[in-house]
């Protein structure tokens, strides 16, 4: 079985690389002989860290490729000439062949020697493809702080909602994984506007009804939903009588002046729809390690820009606003205060940054926020560049697309958004009637399986696409056991789960057992070096922020599996090779649970 040691020579990217990449070790050793190859023919000193492996796409191109453009300057001839050369020279016990195909040097290994190294590598393992917290202590790992939902106060959590929550859920169980610290935080937008739209018309119905001041309890509704529909009311309530918004703009200064029965009334309808977010987000399996609101910072932002003003960096203009001129540096000025001292986003955004890092001493801070803020979050970082660089560093914006429906562009104030509770609802009455034709169950473990293949569907209908991708939301499609979707890859594992059930041996007992080298693993080698690039999938969804290539990388994994299978007796095949092939189908079962997980996707048993 192989087994790394951390050695205290190694630097910490190295020693985390050792513990996450099963090829780590060879691409090191063929980069050392490359170096050495180098040395002894052009006599120049070729560093191993420059040289650069490539995964092929199709494995007619090899299990590993070595682009040969780096090499060029080094050897001083072209890169399919210096392919040619590396041919002759490169040999290593896993590699089996090795072809030069223009600049390309594509490295084919060696089935058993290959399957043995990988699946000992899984089993050993506690979670593949993770990097260890204690890797990292040594050295100092970094903190990453992320926030990502931020609803407002004026309507329940709906589809362009669910994306960002599970876009930046998704992103933080990558980082974990990586090996950072994460900090996962929510800014809750419960006040303005339009928080002051939905207390005037709630206030202005009941009076045009003459009647008691109904509750969430009274009508039986979910308190996010309950506020909401004020909201969407106001809408038509202006629409009838255009003095209402000047209702709203009083609600406002007076919320500002902090008068008592306004206050009240903000602070009761706001304990409503965060009750009703505590639900939903706990229905979503969405957590969080700190909540801030915006009615709590949004006045600090003002001492930053007075600061700044004062040394300086910045400068009001003939009205008294606070503009930060940035022209110079490719963006519109913007507005940090207005004339008359009130604050923007901008200004709470300016002082939440800074708090941020100062509570969790953050390495980085990424924004989950939609795209039509790109520009919004340019302007943020640049200010804050300008002000004092050293306050806060490492801002990134994960900008991501629109969701919409078959029929258009949801429009919350034209109450044409998809709420999700009612979505995961009917999607689970969907799933609940798919599994009475398969199969008989208690009410009670009906409606479990149900909820959690629902919520599969809609998670991985919506990573499995690109983050800056727009995209439409189709629930039928969602929930299709065929194809690139949740349900999909959850009968795979559930069908994977029953080959070993029905094997009656632990799974303990089946990875205790010796991984053969004289078995001929060429049937399953597809399948090895799919398992085999889950630690670099892993590392590379984490570095781009992107859990798309996970969810591709594991229909792929549960496509070759299902074609595997099917075409080779498991069970039924003799004791030596139904041995063998369990090892395999225990290792994606695993594989495929854990980059659900890293998904925020639960798996079950049995479907």
């Amino acid at each position: 079985m192989i087994s790394y040691k951390k050695s205290k020579k190694q630097d910490k990217k190295e020693r985390c690389q050792r513990f996450s990449e099963p090829f780590s070790e060879l691409q090191r050793e063929i980069a050392e002989a490359i170096h050495r190859v180098a040395s002894s023919m052009q006599g120049i000193p070729l560093s191993p860290d420059s040289i650069t492996f490539e995964i092929p796409p199709d494995s007619k191109f090899g299990d590993i490729a070595i682009p040969c453009f780096t090499l060029a300057r080094a050897f001083k001839q072209n890169p399919a000439q210096i392919a040619i050369l590396l041919q002759r020279e490169i040999s290593h016990p896993l590699i089996e062949n090795v072809q030069a195909v223009g600049p390309y040097l594509n490295i084919y290994l060696q089935p058993s020697l290959t399957a043995a190294r990988v699946l000992d590598e899984i089993t050993a393992s506690k979670q593949f493809g993770h990097v260890p917290f204690e890797v990292l202590r040594e050295g100092g790992y970094e903190t990453v702080v992320i926030e990502y939902v931020s609803p407002n106060t004026n309507k329940p959590i709906h589809l362009g909602h669910a994306r960002n929550g599970f876009l930046g859920d998704s992103i933080a169980r990558l980082l974990k994984a990586a090996g950072k610290r994460v900090i996962k935080t929510c800014l809750v937008n419960d006040r303005g506007i339009h928080i002051c739209k939905s207390m005037v018309a709630y206030l202005e119905n009941t009076k045009l009804k003459t009647q008691k001041l109904p509750t969430p309890a009274s009508t039986k509704k979910k308190g996010d939903h309950f506020v909401g529909d004020y909201y969407v009311l106001y809408e038509t309530l202006r629409k009838e009588n255009s003095k209402i918004e000047d209702r709203a703009k009083e609600c406002l200064l007076q919320w500002e002046a902090d008068d008592k029965a306004t206050r009240a009334l903000w602070k009761k309808m706001n304990t409503w729809v965060l009750g009703g977010f505590k639900e939903t987000f706990a229905s979503l399996g969405l957590s969080f390690d700190k909540i801030y609101f915006e009615s709590s910072i949004y006045k600090k932002g003002k001492e930053i820009i007075e600061r700044a003003v004062k040394d300086g960096h910045l400068a009001k203009d003939v009205s008294g606003a606070v503009i930060a001129r940035l022209e110079k540096h490719d963006l519109p000025d913007k507005v940090l205060l207005r004339s008359d001292g009130t604050s923007l986003y901008i200004t709470q955004d300016m002082y939440l940054a800074q708090k941020r890092q100062k509570d969790f001493r953050a390495h980085s801070t990424l924004y989950v926020v939609g795209s039509e803020q790109d520009l919004y979050f340019k302007q943020l970082f640049k200010v804050l560049e300008l002000i004092d660089p050293k306050q806060v560093r490492g801002l990134a914006h994960i900008s991501y697309g629109i969701v919409n429906l078959p029929e258009g562009r949801m429009k919350s104030r034209e109450g044409t958004v998809v709420d999700i509770d009612d979505l995961l609802a009917e999607l689970a009455d969907m799933v609940g009637k798919e599994l009475d034709e398969r199969t008989s169950l208690s009410k009670k473990e009906r409606a479990r399986r149900a909820q959690i293949i629902a919520l599969a569907a809609l998670k991985f209908f919506i990573l499995e696409v690109t983050p800056r991708s727009d995209m439409v939301f189709n629930p039928k499609e969602s929930l299709s056991f065929q194809g690139r979707t949740g349900p999909y890859l959850q009968y795979t594992y559930a069908r994977l789960k029953s080959i070993i059930k029905k094997s009656k041996t632990a799974e303990t007992a089946i990875l205790k057992k010796s991984i053969s080298t004289q078995y001929d693993w060429r049937a399953e080698k597809r399948l090895i070096i799919s398992l085999a690039k889950y630690p670099t999938t892993l590392r590379e969804a984490a570095e781009h922020y992107d859990p798309s290539q996970l969810a591709r990388y594991l229909y792929e994994l549960a496509k070759t599996a299902n074609e595997y299978y099917h075409s080779h007796p498991i069970l039924a095949a003799e004791k030596q090779i139904r041995d063998q092939r369990l090892c395999i189908v225990v290792a994606i079962a695993r594989i495929l649970k854990d980059g659900l997980a890293l998904l925020g996707i639960k798996t079950l048993e049995e479907m």
